[in-house]
């Protein structure tokens, strides 16, 4: 519903998107209750405080197939 907020759609267009996908039937200010809401805990969680650092795991991998006669993965792993 926020998403269809954002893109520009009015209320009453928001509750007849809803009706002929789900067949729900949702007021306008239904629609507006919801996304004053969820604009508002955005907002609280766009202005939360931040950790000084934050712990980052970089992993990378490759998948090589050898042919040797047939095709197959190695047996033995090499890492760097």
């Amino acid at each position: 519903m926020l998403s269809l907020s954002a893109k520009g759609l009015a209320h009453g267009e928001i509750c007849a998107h809803l009706g002929e996908v789900y067949g729900a039937e949702v007021s306008k200010q239904t629609v507006s209750a919801i996304t004053d809401a969820a604009m508002e805990r955005m907002a609280e969680w766009q202005n939360r405080p931040l950790d000084p650092v934050y712990a980052v795991l970089f992993v990378d991998a490759i998948n090589v197939k050898i042919r040797d006669g047939s095709v197959a993965n190695p047996s033995t792993w090499s890492w760097v």
